[in-house]
């Protein structure tokens, strides 16, 4: 197998082959930050297609200063987010329920591990401003500042809409358990 260096290389010449194993050996990755900002398996396998599009036209771009996965991650959210911008899930209207922000106070604290796959499950139930920011904060370690310009609010908005993400997210895992 080659390494990576010789894999930009190669793909930066055109080489088919070379594309073919870049796709190949990141795919399950980048599915994985697609999965985090689509609703649904099949957005994100649209957004997947889009995201490796770009990457293979855009890779005489990279540099070298960081890891390749870390630049196509970059990428992936970048085109996730402008997707959210365009309007693509502007059909998605959620109801605000105030009851999901208060904890209950006769809950006895449960100490079982949750699964990963119920975490993203619940998170993919939150209003987008919110997974979007947990995802933007949390998964892929953006600062406050990072996330305020990529979405064009402000950096307050951007931590109150994580704390508020964070306990709408907690309740709906809370409530999952009990059913």
């Amino acid at each position: 197998m080659i390494n990576d260096e010789e894999l930009i290389r190669r793909c930066q010449q055109n080489d088919r082959s070379a594309q073919k194993v870049l796709f190949e050996k990141y795919a399950n990755k980048m599915m994985a930050t697609c999965m985090r900002y689509c609703k649904n398996q099949e957005d994100a396998k649209d957004l997947l297609h889009e995201g490796f599009y770009k990457v293979l036209t855009k890779i005489d771009k990279f540099k070298g200063n960081s890891k390749i996965d870390t630049w196509m991650t970059r990428i992936f959210i970048n085109l996730a987010l402008n997707k959210t911008r365009e309007g693509r899930y502007k059909y998605n209207h959620y109801e605000y329920d105030p009851k999901l922000e208060q904890p209950s106070e006769d809950e006895p604290e449960d100490s079982r591990q949750v699964e990963a796959h119920e975490v993203l499950k619940a998170l993919k139930e939150l209003p987008e401003k919110y997974r979007l920011v947990l995802n933007m904060y949390a998964v892929d370690g953006m600062s406050h500042k990072e996330i305020a310009s990529k979405l064009g609010i402000s950096v307050g908005s951007s931590k109150s809409r994580l704390s508020r993400g964070r306990v709408m997210l907690n309740a709906l895992l809370k409530t999952k358990k009990r059913l």
